[in-house]
């Protein structure tokens, strides 16, 4: 994935407008995906409907500043079970997770292709939502930090995990997620304290360079399988980058435009 994106003017305006396009881009990736996955489940090819659900999860995470903006729609397509009264089985369980369980738990077309339709519908319906949606600078800030937070926290923890054991490879995403904000809020960053985006990109590499170095034949491991101290060597780096991306939201803090 590309993450060297152009810096817009510096303003954060600009920078809203520039992830706005990016989450454009994002969304009509989602869409498409989300057709296909259905067309997998739908002709009961279900070895290639995990691997394109994980693609598709993988793009959701890439979406990055904006997730706490969708509301219901967001909820839709990428809620946990957590909490509702039945669990997984509740008819209010949809979106991506509800997929990749009933992916990873032995069901078929007849349980999941009026979800996976559902999916495609509330992506777009989340798309047509786009122009309106509201986006503060100061949320843009504090995402860069909350992304990778959030996912130190859910998928490493498993909370977000419904049977893939695919913690590394969303952190991995949660990161792409990361980098682009950071990109988007360079010119910004960088003018309230000059070359610290450079100092954070650094982190993050390191980040990456771990992560990576879990993958078993190019292949993403589930978490818990690694050995303790490579989960240390990731959980050290995420501590890292959370470290240096703290201080983004500080700068902003009192200029929330």
């Amino acid at each position: 994935m590309t993450t060297t994106l152009p810096a817009p003017e510096p303003t954060m305006a600009a920078v809203i407008t520039a992830y706005r396009t990016y989450l454009s881009g994002v969304l009509d990736t989602i869409s498409s995906q989300a057709l296909t996955l259905k067309a997998s489940i739908g002709n009961n090819d279900l070895d290639a409907a995990r691997t394109q659900w994980l693609a598709t999860q993988l793009s959701w995470q890439r979406v990055g500043a904006a997730y706490g903006s969708f509301g219901k729609l967001g909820e839709a397509i990428n809620g946990l079970p957590a909490g509702l009264p039945k669990g997984a089985a509740d008819p209010a369980f949809t979106g991506l997770h509800r997929i990749e369980y009933g992916l990873f738990h032995g069901q078929g077309p007849a349980e999941l292709v009026a979800i996976t339709a559902a999916l495609h519908d509330n992506v777009t319906s989340l798309h047509a939502e786009l122009p309106t949606l509201d986006i503060a600078g100061m949320d843009m800030a504090i995402r860069s930090h909350e992304i990778l937070e959030d996912s130190l926290r859910d998928n490493l923890s498993g909370h977000n995990d419904q049977g893939s054991g695919m913690a590394l490879a969303l952190t991995f995403a949660d990161l792409d997620g990361t980098r682009v904000v950071l990109a988007l809020m360079r010119t910004v960053v960088d003018g309230l304290h000059p070359g610290y985006t450079a100092t954070v990109s650094a982190t993050l590499d390191r980040l990456g360079t771990a992560l990576n170095a879990t993958k078993l034949d190019g292949t993403w491991p589930v978490w818990d399988t690694l050995p303790l101290p490579d989960r240390q060597t990731v959980t050290g780096a995420i501590g890292a980058s959370l470290e240096a991306l703290a201080y983004i939201p500080a700068l902003f803090s009192t200029d929330d435009d």
